[in-house]
């Protein structure tokens, strides 16, 4: 159940995305966030399953580096102008479906021009966008992901327990007085241990006829 789906460049800054993926996921679950390298299994299309992932997503986050705009193939000519490219794919796919495309800037807003885009990109140009710089990463993340549960209620409203956050009490009437009610070293006289004799201090309820 995917409901955001990673686009980026594996020439354009791909640890950046990994790093979104590994917050987002923190914060909503693995299932609700598509990326690439860690979400498909081995063994399946790999470009089936990629372009399901879009069809399925709520939002589509273009993660946009220094080179995103112009990444070059082999014959040095810019990915983007190729029809067959698979990041100007997945965009394409998410604006036709109305999907919630989202241009996510590392470091700074790099300007998009309509003009330097394919046709049927333009309208990237045109999307509220945001940014996640690596000194200002926690606060970027966070807001990013508040804006992200506030459009896709199915994300859900609490963030993620983090590892370490405080626990809930144990309910006392579930608590073992037999483990509880432990003496470590020596003690003089009588003691009762889990309503047990084993001295003459009581822990607990002192038994009756003692």
């Amino acid at each position: 159940m995917t409901q955001v789906f990673l686009s980026y460049r594996t020439s354009d800054e791909p640890f950046a995305a990994a790093f979104l993926d590994h917050e987002l996921t923190r914060q909503f679950g693995p299932d609700a966030v598509f990326f690439a390298s860690r979400s498909i299994d081995l063994g399946v299309s790999w470009e089936t399953a990629m372009f399901a992932a879009v069809s399925a997503s709520d939002a589509v986050l273009v993660v946009i580096g220094p080179r995103w705009l112009t990444a070059a193939g082999a014959d040095g000519r810019r990915r983007l102008d190729d029809p067959r490219d698979f990041v100007r794919r997945e965009i394409e796919l998410g604006l036709r479906m109305k999907k919630q495309v989202i241009p996510v800037h590392l470091e700074r807003r790099h300007h998009l021009d309509r003009d330097e885009l394919p046709e049927s990109l333009r309208e990237l140009a045109d999307k509220q966008s945001t940014v996640v710089a690596f000194r200002n990463s926690k606060p970027d993340l966070e807001r990013l992901v508040t804006r992200l549960r506030r459009q896709i209620p199915a994300l859900g409203r609490g963030p993620a327990p983090s590892p370490g956050s405080a626990q809930p009490a144990p309910d006392p009437a579930s608590v073992d007085n037999s483990t509880q009610n432990r003496v470590y070293g020596p003690v003089n006289g009588n003691v009762y241990q889990g309503r047990t004799h084993i001295g003459g201090v009581y822990f607990g309820e002192r038994p009756s006829g003692t």
